[in-house]
């Protein structure tokens, strides 16, 4: 495993695919669809080559775990389409700002899904280990 791959987020196989799928006529919910198909390659990246996640230290408890490596959100998706200068930073804005309308109207999470929030035994959010 090369150095730094445990906590890489985006290969390189998966910004060449964002690359070259990447239009701006792509709605939100094509779009959607779209990062958890990169979701899914990022899982099989990491699984053939060997990579878990990082190791993570909880701030309230100090137990070590390895951290969940969570899907490819919109914003990550917009992010590294300015990065690889498929959009200009103009832009960039104003795709993040209409995702971010988007979003909040029509109550979704960061990867374009019905929000759902999660609750523990108690009744409360649940966004640690203890």
């Amino acid at each position: 495993m090369a150095s730094g791959d445990a906590q890489r987020v985006w290969f390189p196989e998966m910004l060449d695919e964002l690359e070259r799928t990447w239009s701006a006529s792509v709605s939100w919910e094509e779009l959607a669809d779209f990062c958890q198909v990169l979701t899914e390659k990022r899982k099989g990246i990491r699984e053939s080559r060997g990579i878990e996640p990082p190791l993570t230290r909880c701030p309230r408890c100090g137990a070590v775990s390895r951290s969940d490596v969570s899907g490819v959100s919109i914003r990550s998706a917009l992010f590294a389409l300015k990065k690889l200068g498929a959009v200009t930073e103009a832009e960039y804005e104003a795709l993040d700002k209409s995702w971010r309308k988007f979003k909040t109207r029509n109550r979704l999470d960061a990867y374009g899904r019905k929000a759902e929030p999660t609750q523990n035994a108690d009744g409360e959010g649940s966004d640690s280990c203890c």
